[in-house]
């Protein structure tokens, strides 16, 4: 279980009786959470999607705890209610039994986004391939977790669709290859493009946000997340279903006020965050692209990738 690999029978069982406990630990990249759960119905949905991540069996420093339990017994056996805890000044509206892994899942953001210090944090997908780091940075709804996804199943490595992750020192992506985040009309889309229902979650309906479901990343891309990779594109994308797929380069300037833009700490990091934008502006190529399919969207990142090489 220390290693992200496919768990036996055994193994998920002695998990589910951790995270019912004292919790589990489960590392992603350089975070480390201890994770409990209170109800089994949740369980069951977080080790379906989690099956494949690294739960360390030797003590570690851990960064995080996050703990999913019942204010009382009515929220426990009548009218479940999944309420979390952070230990972060968190104050989080608790949802029902059935959407508890979206509780799980919103703690970790907020732990990560408040908490991490050590790393320049993008709002962004990041991918790998062939030693280039390309940061697709984007407000929601941009298209940026599909196309992530969509380009971690046709040959890169997945590093995230939501938290892009830079040390300021060495100027390195790091992965953070949490699960993806698909919403409405895109989970149909990445169903069709992955071709395997046991990669995803169940679909969470009549969320603030709609319809949520969760696409687990490829095997590799978790064997691999202790491997940082050089940043060498930024591409912002657009979707809109009535485009005509296009490309257009950014200028250094407006590509380092964009980064600026996504990023959840620059003003925590401070200069140090403010020389490594500089520097990663300058040595990266930005575009924005805007299309109205996956296809027409991979198609310009590779077109883009092609041109580089």
């Amino acid at each position: 279980m220390g290693s992200p690999t496919k768990k036996s029978a055994s193994e998920l069982y002695s998990l589910d009786q951790q995270l019912a406990g004292t919790g589990a630990v489960l590392r992603i990249g350089p975070i480390s959470t201890r994770v409990a759960i209170g109800f089994p119905s949740i369980r069951q949905q977080f080790l379906k999607i989690y099956q494949d991540y690294c739960f360390p069996t030797e003590p570690e420093i851990i960064d995080h705890r996050l703990t999913v339990y019942a204010r009382n017994l009515f929220r426990r056996y009548i009218r479940p209610q999944a309420t979390i805890n952070t230990l972060m000044n968190d104050d989080f509206v608790p949802l029902p039994e059935s959407m508890g892994l979206l509780s799980v899942e919103m703690g970790m953001n907020w732990q990560v986004a408040f908490g991490c210090k050590t790393h320049i944090l993008f709002h962004a997908g990041v991918v790998e391939r062939d030693g280039i780091g390309l940061i697709i940075p984007a407000i929601s709804g941009s298209g940026k977790s599909t196309l992530s996804a969509g380009l971690s199943y046709d040959g890169w490595r997945f590093f995230s669709d939501e938290f892009g992750m830079l040390d300021p020192a060495s100027g390195l992506l790091y992965p953070y290859p949490r699960p993806v985040s698909l919403k409405n009309e895109s989970i149909a889309v990445m169903k069709a493009w992955v071709k395997d229902e046991t990669c995803f979650s169940p679909e969470y309906r009549k969320t603030p946000k709609g319809t949520i479901c969760y696409l687990r990343p490829p095997v590799d891309s978790l064997k691999r997340m202790d491997e940082p990779a050089r940043p060498r594109l930024v591409i912002h994308p657009i979707f809109d279903p009535n485009a005509t797929p296009s490309c257009r380069r950014l200028t250094q300037t407006m590509a380092f006020f964009r980064l600026v833009r996504s990023s959840a700490n620059y003003g925590d990091i401070g200069e140090a965050a403010f020389a490594a934008l500089s520097q990663l502006s300058a040595e990266c190529q930005s575009y924005e692209i805007t299309y109205s399919t996956l296809e027409e969207a991979i198609a310009l990142v590779n077109q883009i990738v092609d041109d580089l090489a």
